[in-house]
């Protein structure tokens, strides 16, 4: 929530840098450039200036801090438009107006100063028209160019307050779909626990009819792992050591439970190294090989293996498979929570596969490292 905050001002800050920048350079450009061509500042023709820019100022304002509220965020597109054409004609034709009440006497003034300044010029200028010798001081009224910067001003400012509008709507979206994520995965990855100490739970029951004290001995284990599921797999990633350790644990227990006519094969790097994987991600496949590639009836298998190949961690669980349990359906609930986890944490840059052969079910999961 802070890093979101954070975020949505700095947008707000560097946008209202920006804005005061340009208003800034707006007014310190007219004396600039008179100081750069001439010795001195004609304060009085900046003035002008900044007087026909203060138009423009309004119209912004009412732009950004208004209409564009009112309106352009609401999504009413066609009301945005007519109110800014109003405020434009309602700016241009106020300044107009008061121009010609309170400047005209000014204006003259300064023509007649030009015209005893600059003869030649001004005769110059009397000369020009077309050939019926008409005089033409100007091709276009002046309040054009008013309505002109007013029109690409607002076109600007509405852009640019979209722009950051857009940027802000983004990264909500993408905060929401990671918080999404997040609750997702914390959902599946606690679904493994009370599965898992529902069958661990089951094992030490069978094993408490005829071996009390390796009944015992599970229950401590147990609480070893519990201790795994139930603090080290909030975890967003765990090192590999910790989840090898689970799993050589979690094999031990499983062992207590199967007569000689389970064979059972760990294969696991013996100096892992040190790399973080997220926790809990073979947990379901381990389950599932136990659960349904056991029978009592006949001779069973469980093949386990973990491979690290330069940038790649594979792990492979080999189980055989009996007519009784090939059936069951309750297994495809640890497959499709061991895929979505997948999709949610590397996208598609992982490969899970599942496939039957005979007698042999077989998982693999690759995940880079």
């Amino acid at each position: 929530m802070n890093e979101k905050f954070l975020n949505k001002q700095s947008s707000k800050f560097f946008e209202s840098i920006f804005i005061s920048l340009f208003w800034i350079l707006l007014f310190i450009l007219p004396p600039f450039f008179q100081w750069i061509n001439s010795v001195a500042i004609h304060w009085n023709v900046v003035f002008n200036v900044w007087v026909d820019y203060l138009p423009l100022l309004i119209v912004f304002c009412a732009n950004r801090f208004i209409l564009i509220r009112v309106f352009l965020f609401k999504k009413r597109y066609f009301l945005h438009i007519v109110s800014v054409t109003i405020v434009i004609a309602l700016t241009v034709l106020g300044s107009i107006t008061i121009r010609q009440q309170l400047v005209p006497q000014k204006i003259v003034s300064q023509h007649r100063q030009a015209l005893l300044q600059f003869p030649d010029a001004n005769k110059a200028v009397v000369q020009q028209g077309g050939a019926g010798g008409q005089t033409h001081i100007g091709t276009y009224p002046p309040y054009v160019n008013l309505i002109l910067l007013s029109i690409l001003l607002v076109g600007f400012d509405t852009g640019m307050k979209l722009s950051v509008q857009w940027a802000q709507t983004q990264r909500q979206k993408a905060e929401v779909e990671k918080e999404n994520i997040k609750n997702e995965l914390a959902f599946l990855r606690n679904q493994v626990s009370p599965h898992f100490l529902m069958n661990t739970l089951n094992n030490i029951h069978s094993l408490i009819d005829f071996d009390t004290i390796e009944a015992k001995r599970s229950i401590a284990k147990l609480s070893i792992l519990m201790r795994h599921l139930l603090y080290e797999s909030n975890e967003k990633s765990i090192p590999l050591t910790k989840e090898i350790k689970f799993i050589k644990s979690y094999v031990e227990l499983m062992k207590l439970r199967f007569c000689e006519e389970v064979t059972i094969k760990l294969e696991l790097p013996e100096n892992p190294p040190n790399i973080l994987i997220p926790p809990l991600l073979f947990t379901n496949i381990l389950e599932n090989a136990f659960k349904y590639g056991i029978s009592y009836e006949h001779k069973s298998f469980v093949y386990i293996n973990l491979l690290i190949h330069q940038n790649e961690l594979k792990f492979t669980i080999q189980n055989s498979l009996h007519a009784k349990f090939k059936t069951a359906k309750n297994s495809g609930i640890g497959i499709e929570n061991t895929k979505k986890r997948l999709k949610l944490l590397y996208n598609d840059n992982y490969v899970f596969t599942c496939t039957e052969n005979e007698n042999v079910f077989s998982s693999t999961i690759k995940i880079p490292i």
